[in-house]
């Protein structure tokens, strides 16, 4: 595309922006893993699919749902890879493992070989495509390299792709497709409350502050884990940096990126704020000023 809604780095509106991780790393793992099975085709069909119109509110992953070319009850999961492409330390998280009571004990089977520090957790909502399958009661897996802090702006480029890793995540999930698809039996659907709607905030111009962390999606603290910072950031002029974990934001407990979003929403650009992090164990306060989106 070339910026505008959705991206992150207004400036560079007009400007070409090549997705290189979100998401052509998951429509390049997609035919690898159509050629790879090509080969050696499971007992059961399996559908490949590269949806539009995601960005906008999962309009093509919800339209299928609507119309399958193979009816849902008879289908045993999906298997999204959305940002796969920046492979760094092993890590590989794999949301939805909660859909099913039989995917962690897969997950981590295949992962025997594949060598990961897999991070498998979570129901199957969540802001990519295998969200709309699992609200149609389908257990779900979405694969996930985590954000980068290229996430949505020009920069997201090619060169940045961790290649070797890419083809790893794409001989995994090949392997998991593999055995969904060569099961007899459905799996056993998990059913989780949907989330509620995201706080759009109470700034009179509406717009919300910027406040530059790469959040670590991996969770599994109480609070919210920096992967990093945005260079130039009021995160990064505050003094935080990664490995830091976010548990208050002025008035505002943060136990989850849920409240952490929440918080965000009450803020306005050229607004104040305590920020209380954990870092190596213990509580470290700044002040932060939150500056304008337009600024990235």
């Amino acid at each position: 595309g070339l910026g505008g809604a959705g991206a992150l780095d207004p400036n560079n509106t007009g400007y070409v922006h090549n997705g290189a991780d979100d998401n052509a790393s998951g429509t390049a793992a997609l035919l690898h893993i159509a050629r790879r099975l090509s080969g050696n085709p499971p007992a059961r069909t399996v559908v490949f699919i590269a949806f539009s119109g995601e960005e906008l509110g999962l309009l093509g992953s919800a339209h299928y749902t609507k119309n399958p070319v193979y009816p849902l009850s008879q289908s045993v999961a999906m298997v999204n890879l959305d940002m796969v492409g920046r492979l760094r330390n092993d890590k590989l998280i794999a949301f939805g493992a909660e859909t099913a009571t039989e995917l962690p004990a897969l997950l981590d089977s295949l992962n025997w070989y594949a060598g990961f520090d897999l991070k498998a957790s979570g129901d199957g909502y969540g802001p990519s495509d295998h969200s709309s399958f699992y609200a149609a009661q389908l257990p779900v897996v979405h694969l996930f390299t985590d954000l980068h802090e290229d996430y949505h702006r020009a920069t997201d480029d090619a060169d940045k792709i961790n290649s070797d890793g890419l083809v790893r995540v794409a001989d995994y999930t090949a392997n998991i497709v593999q055995a969904l698809a060569n099961r007899r039996e459905s799996l056993t659907y998990v059913a989780a409350p949907a989330p509620k709607p995201a706080a759009r905030g109470d700034s009179p111009s509406g717009e919300r502050a910027w406040f530059g962390s790469i959040p670590d999606m991996t969770g599994g603290v109480t609070g919210v884990r920096f992967s990093g910072v945005s260079t130039g950031s009021p995160a990064e002029k505050a003094g935080l940096a990664a490995g830091d974990v976010l548990i208050r934001l002025g008035d505002h407990e943060i136990a989850d990126l849920q409240a952490m979003s929440d918080a965000l929403g009450t803020f306005k650009p050229g607004d104040e704020a305590d920020v209380v992090v954990l870092r190596d164990g213990e509580e470290r306060h700044f002040r932060i000023t939150f500056a304008s989106r337009a600024d990235r």
